[in-house]
């Protein structure tokens, strides 16, 4: 039998769970606190217990898994060969940032399936950029930016925030999985297939970032 410091946070995380799938098919707006504890099958007032507001809710929702991304992600530059040619090192570096949002494996894509298509819904939205994202991601994406700026030796530091950026907004497009690709490609893609996905936007993100300094601007 559970204890009361388990049952309790068992019941958090149901909450939790079951606000992150309806907040990444509806939004925050589209989502009620009633609709979370109904569809949860706890009292309404354990939101307002555990998290205050909705606002909050979607908050926690949103930063519960940074800590373990961001901690993968690190680890991963930590680990990496920056001797390295720059053509493979730049695509094994952008894969690795890419790498703990998707999974290891088959439970932890299920399991990051609904937070994906909320970041995607967010990640365009400067409310959430200066609430969430500038303090929980964009540390992580700096040290990202810094280390492909150490192997691009032909580029700006600025160049490459635009590249990152450009890359970011690639897979934040990607990641939520809305179907259009498969509707401009007659089914020949799938937005649903995660490895080719990840493949493309390495091959597309890492190309650009290489030919960026080659490429001569006119105003």
């Amino acid at each position: 039998m559970l204890n009361k410091k388990a049952s309790t946070q068992k019941t958090r995380e149901k909450i939790l769970d079951t606000a992150e799938h309806l907040f990444s098919i509806y939004g925050i707006d589209g989502t009620s606190v009633r609709n979370i504890t109904r569809q949860a099958g706890v009292d309404l007032s354990l939101v307002n217990y555990y998290f205050n507001t909705k606002d909050q809710l979607f908050e926690e929702v949103l930063v519960r898994r940074v800590a373990k991304m961001s901690d993968a992600r690190i680890e991963q530059l930590n680990e990496f060969n920056f001797n390295e040619d720059k053509n493979t090192a730049i695509p094994k570096i952008l894969r690795r940032f890419i790498e703990p949002l998707i999974g290891k494996n088959e439970n932890e894509v299920k399991e990051l399936s609904n937070y994906r298509k909320l970041i995607a819904l967010v990640a365009n939205s400067k409310l959430w950029q200066d609430v969430i994202f500038k303090y929980h991601y964009d540390p992580i994406a700096e040290e990202y930016i810094d280390a492909i700026w150490r192997l691009s030796n032909n580029l700006s530091r600025e160049d490459v925030c635009w590249a990152f950026n450009f890359f970011l907004g690639s897979l934040t497009n990607a990641i939520a999985e809305t179907g259009r690709v498969d509707r401009l490609s007659y089914g020949d893609a799938c937005s649903s297939d995660l490895d080719t996905m990840v493949n493309k936007i390495v091959a597309y993100s890492s190309a650009a970032i290489l030919h960026m300094g080659n490429i001569k601007t006119t105003h």
